[in-house]
């Protein structure tokens, strides 16, 4: 067999293995649960009750046709490879005896598990099937496959306690145990697998943190498509992952933006994982147990003494992203002694004394950031170069941070001042290094007031199309009531100031992030060539090729129509969710 399709071969095998045992009837199997088979001391589950419910949401979709229609994978359905996966498919039909869906829906109709054991460090994946006979089918169809693999060398066979368990590769095992057909990594999971099966007695399904958490999954309006488990509490017992459990950790970035999720983890027992897929999307969620107490030194994420929520999202023509939270900035750059690591605090020292002399001798902690209220709010959108010139040659999208002054009549002139120095300071920087220079200049928009920074091109550069990426940028500050904003371009300063969100009701969020995908493919098109060219450079591709590549890319972009990711933090719990929302399927 090539190498391709001892790949494909053994991707079948790893799909296949999802259950390892194989043996005595069992009456009562129809009514046993997995976990009733596992060990209590599995700290990570992940199950998929129905994959043939998922398996129709995705084959059925209505960006099948779409999908099928396109020209990459027209070459890809010609391709040697996928005709030797054809081969593996029609061999696996042919031995279970029925089409392939149909034999994956049997085959699985008890759910499919997977399991790690912090006893021993193993990992299992069981198969539950209502037909046994073609759960032996699977099973020898797999053995065929690695015995063809193996130039006619019969697997390896031993026994426990009446089962027959195979070596299928150089460190998994395989067995049918009744309606299971097990895969493990590690002899003694495989062994204790056996013996609940035969003997029962304490198993996952006694574990009162799971029990916690099937209980939850019960209560729910829907069951997810896959559903997972990790006990927290004795991950930190092992000391596993030890840096996402230090108290201090060693990013500025990644204490601002993860830094309440890490508090949790630190102390919550476990968390819980669900995936919900449909026609219009995916929907992923980590829960956990929260309790106040734990969040501590970082109350400046979750908001003291009350609990914050962000502010609404920023809302813009053509917008590309949007982010909004609660941080308490100020608190944490003046704490930042009790949440980062030395190291990360000795960079943080060298900082802010740059900053204190940019912002003419003024702490930066307490008298800048200080001067500012904790409702964090960010915007990006793509630009229309269409009528401008000079063109940058990269067209990148523009963007804009947004904070709320407490005391305006006090922070607005120094803030404007700071960002005139700042200017000026650009402007020296890129006289040394051949840039070209920012012209200052202020407006005003009803009652709000810009600040202005403007790239002037050279005389004879003036009606340039493939322009420095410096003709991306036009920074501006704009003041309006007490909003404060600081813009990637005047024309989005212009747009936010001019915005009235008073009457926008926040939902009780303390961190919410959307993508928008159209905007992003748009984009993308727009730097078609400049990305073809990169895809030459770094890839050694013809033209024809590279544009074939980035044209799937946009393509499959035009599959998705937004991203969002968001955070509730309550008393009782924290949830993390994450949704992809998909395209309608419309023909375009």
């Amino acid at each position: 067999m090539t190498r391709t399709s001892t790949l494909l071969s053994g991707l079948v095998v790893w799909l296949a293995s999802g259950g390892l045992l194989c043996g005595a009837d069992q009456p009562d199997d129809g009514q046993r649960k997995t976990t009733e088979l596992l060990p209590p001391s599995v700290i990570a589950l992940a199950e998929v009750p129905n994959l043939d419910r998922v398996l129709s949401t995705v084959i059925e979709h209505p960006l099948r046709d779409r999908l099928l229609n396109l020209p990459a994978y027209q070459v890809v359905m010609q391709s040697p490879d996928l005709n030797q996966f054809k081969l593996v498919i029609a061999a696996f039909e042919g031995t279970i005896k029925k089409p392939w869906r149909e034999a994956i829906a049997t085959l699985s109709d008890g759910g499919i598990t997977v399991a790690v054991d912090s006893a021993n460090g193993g990992a299992a994946l069981l198969m539950k099937s209502s037909d046994e006979e073609a759960l032996r089918n699977f099973q020898n169809f797999i053995l065929a496959i690695r015995q063809s693999q193996n130039g006619d060398a019969a697997p390896t066979q031993g026994q426990y306690r009446g089962f027959n368990a195979y070596r299928v590769s150089q460190n998994l095992r395989m067995a049918l145990i009744g309606q299971w057909l097990v895969l493990t990594n590690n002899a003694e999971l495989g062994k204790s697998i056996i013996d609940r099966y035969v003997d029962q007695g304490d198993s996952l399904e006694t574990n009162e943190r799971y029990q916690a958490i099937r209980t939850k999954i019960a209560a729910a309006s829907k069951q997810p498509a896959a559903s997972g488990f990790l006990d927290l509490t004795e991950v930190r017992r092992l000391q596993l992952a030890k840096e996402v459990f230090n108290e201090r950790v060693d990013n500025f970035l990644g204490e601002l933006v993860l830094g309440g999720v890490l508090a949790n983890v630190r102390h919550t027992e476990y968390a819980m994982l669900n995936l919900n897929v449909e026609t219009s999307g995916l929907q992923l969620q980590w829960t956990t147990p929260h309790d106040p107490a734990w969040e501590s030194p970082r109350e400046y994420y979750f908001g003291a003494p009350e609990r914050a929520v962000a502010p609404p999202l920023l809302n813009t023509k053509d917008r590309l992203f949007a982010i909004s939270a609660h941080r308490d900035i100020s608190q944490m750059w003046l704490r930042a002694g009790d949440l980062l690591s030395d190291r990360a605090n000795d960079e943080l020292a060298k900082a802010d004394s740059q900053l204190a002399t940019l912002f003419s001798g003024r702490d930066f902690g307490e008298d800048i950031l200080g001067s500012l209220e904790s409702d964090v709010q960010m915007v990006g959108k793509a630009q229309d170069f269409t009528d401008q010139l000079p063109k940058p040659a990269i067209k990148l999208p523009s963007f804009a941070i947004q904070f709320r002054m407490k005391d305006p009549a006090e922070t607005q002139p120094e803030l404007r001042r700071i960002f005139q120095s700042f200017v000026g300071f650009l402007n020296v920087v890129g006289a040394m290094n051949g840039q070209p220079q920012l012209d200052l200049g202020m407006e005003t928009a009803g009652d709000a007031q810009l600040v202005t920074a403007t790239y002037i091109a050279e005389r004879d550069a003036r009606e340039s199309v493939p322009a420095p990426i410096n003709f991306n940028f036009s920074p501006t500050i704009a003041f309006a009531s007490e909003r404060v904003i600081l813009s990637s371009t005047t024309e989005l300063a212009r747009e936010l100031a001019a915005m009235n969100d008073e009457s926008a009701q926040p939902e009780p969020l303390n961190t919410e992030v959307l993508v928008e995908a159209k905007t992003l493919q748009r984009i993308l098109q727009d730097n078609k060539d400049q990305l073809v060219a990169n895809n030459m450079l770094e890839e050694g591709h013809d033209k024809t090729a590279a544009e074939g590549e980035i044209g799937l890319l946009l393509e499959l972009v035009s599959f998705l129509d937004r991203s969002r990711l968001s955070l509730e933090v309550a008393d009782n719990e924290m949830q993390l969710t994450v949704d992809l929302s998909l395209d309608s399927g419309q023909a375009k």
